[in-house]
């Protein structure tokens, strides 16, 4: 996994500070957090992943601290209830408010959690806010589930003992995992934790925002961004307003959390227009600019403002409807964006362009399928397994639309626990077939065991790369064949449709960005060079001119062509 970290500079490396980011990758993202963060870290983890046998190991060796969450606990209510739309009261059917429920216990139903302000008897309860919609059945009523209030003063011990010695703490306030491409609302217990350290005497504590990326959620080998946001301080107002008002103290230190943590993100409406901003962010820049990973992730982070405005605009639908044209052709070709520019080499250029990929093919499907027998079945076991598990956790949840977070972990999971198997397994067999000695078998088991997890890394690294070589060589191919009758029609087609692409994305960019926000193209021009950009527009404007109609074409048949 290749991993990128922007603003490194923002991360405290001494004093109390707590981390808080998005939780998109379920265990991954604390690994990768693990990885790019030069501390000691502890985790506020669900004392449900800390009972899992595998994890909870880990998660213990790791210094974690356990968090009761009331989701873990939900259990079906006894009966049924009854209500009416816009009330905060419950009627019950059969039920046992007193001895099930306890004032702070959630109502888990209609896809909403509502707190109970009152138990007044077995069929009467108050809730925190009124109901938005009305009872279905009216008659017989309808399931709910409960979901006891914890005792989280361990918790906040535990935290405000490890912020006054400095260290540092790390909580995903979304709560559990999820494949969503915003963030869910924030649980307030971020704030409680550093307002109740700086109480026991904690000095200095900072919320430091983490924005997470991944390239392929599914997989274990893609590459991450962390994005360090603007640090967020608590000043000694806040803790004497929240003595006073607590409500109104968290809610505001939690809206500023939350307005950092987006800011660390590209966050959209869902997952659609989350590739349309990706598309954009490529079309955006001149072809085959050498953009730094660091400035394409705050490109696509402003590009995301104007979805998130103008996302139901009729400018917006029509740049979309373009893009999905585009984005068709695209998959036809077996093409990416950044790989159209390869379209335009020369014969000679793609003679020798697919000669030198040819021979990096043969070299790296040596170094890619030499041990594929032996890790094949090692991934094919460990997605079906993880498939089976997205499901699950899938149907589980109510927030969750695929349940792509829990995949790249599961998989992880599944090749800690049979890898050492399947290597066991296959020392025994190498060394039966090589040796009786059993001092002789015992040392070719544990050289299999030891050394084959690093080849099959190697393999797998060298794998994923031969996609990416066939691709081009098909491309290169085709134009070394001199296929020009229907592939050169597509390429042309490809090319200049991509151009104007081009011209459209910085015309609406230009057009609508201002509106956003007064600042919009200062942000975009600090990323992106005016002037280079201005300059690359003229010159597709130039080349465009130059375009020769595909009916033409007949007229220069006898004529030889070169895309410039």
């Amino acid at each position: 996994m290749k991993l990128t970290v922007i603003n490194a500079e923002r991360l405290p490396l001494y004093g109390p500070v707590i981390l808080v980011g998005n939780h998109n990758n379920q265990f991954m993202d604390a690994a990768t957090l693990i990885y790019a963060v030069p501390r000691q870290i502890s985790f506020l983890t669900a004392a449900k992943s800390l009972a899992r046998r595998m994890i909870g190991s880990l998660a213990r060796l790791a210094g974690c601290i356990p968090v009761h969450r009331q989701e873990d606990l939900k259990y079906a209510g006894m009966g049924k209830i009854v209500w009416e739309e816009g009330s905060t009261n419950i009627t019950g059917i059969d039920t046992h408010f007193t001895m099930d429920l306890n004032v702070g216990d959630k109502l888990y139903f209609i896809s909403e959690k509502i707190s109970v302000t009152a138990v007044h008897s077995d069929t009467e309860i108050s809730l925190q806010h009124p109901v938005s919609r009305p009872c279905k059945d009216t008659e017989q009523g309808e399931d709910f589930w409960i979901l006891p209030k914890v005792d989280l003063s361990d918790t906040y011990d535990a935290v405000s003992t490890a912020l006054k010695y400095g260290n540092s703490i790390a909580i995903f306030p979304e709560g559990g995992s999820h494949d969503r491409t915003n963030l869910l609302p924030l649980k307030p217990g971020v704030v409680l934790m550093a307002i109740y350290s700086l109480l026991e005497g904690a000095e200095d504590v900072v919320i430091l925002p983490v924005g997470l990326a991944y390239g392929d959620s599914h997989g274990i080998q893609s590459n991450a961004t962390v994005y360090y946001g603007t640090g967020i301080t608590i000043s000694k107002k806040d803790v004497e307003e929240f003595q006073v008002d607590r409500h109104t103290v968290v809610n505001r230190i939690l809206g500023i959390i939350e307005k950092g943590l987006n800011n660390c993100m590209i966050t959209a409406p869902n997952k659609d227009i989350k590739g349309w901003i990706d598309l954009c962010g490529s079309l955006y820049p001149p072809e085959r600019s050498m953009i730094p990973i660091n400035k394409a992730f705050e490109l696509r982070k402003i590009l995301s403002n104007i979805f998130w405005e103008y996302g139901e605009d009729e400018r917006t639908k029509a740049l979309i409807k373009k893009l999905a044209g585009y984005k068709e052709m695209l998959t036809n070709s077996f093409l990416h964006d950044d790989e159209v520019w390869l379209l335009r080499q020369s014969l000679h250029s793609a003679t020798l362009l697919f000669l030198e990929q040819s021979i990096m093919l043969f070299c790296y499907s040596f170094l890619a399928l030499s041990l594929f027998p032996l890790w094949f079945p090692l991934y094919i076991i460990s997605k079906f397994l993880a498939e089976q598990h997205r499901k699950k956790a899938l149907k589980a949840s109510v927030v969750k639309l695929e349940g792509a977070d829990v995949v790249a972990s599961y998989k992880i999971l599944v090749l800690m626990v049979i890898t050492p198997l399947f290597n066991l397994g296959y020392g025994l067999l190498l060394g039966l077939y090589l040796s009786r000695n059993p001092r002789e078998i015992a040392i070719i088991v544990l050289c299999c065991m030891g050394i084959l997890p690093i080849l099959y890394y190697i393999n797998l690294r060298y794998f994923n790369e031969l996609p990416l070589l066939l691709r081009q060589l098909r491309i290169f191919l085709l134009i070394v064949l001199g296929k020009v009758n229907v592939w050169r029609e597509n390429e042309r087609e490809l090319i200049t449709t991509r151009t104007e692409l081009q011209l459209l994305v910085r015309e609406f960019i230009h057009d609508v960005g201002p509106t956003v926000s007064n600042n919009f193209m200062d942000e975009l021009n600090a990323i992106m060079p005016k002037v280079m950009i201005d300059a690359d527009t003229s010159r597709l404007m130039r080349s465009k001119s130059e375009w020769v109609p595909i009916f033409a074409r007949n007229y220069y048949s006898e004529s030889g062509e070169e895309i410039l």
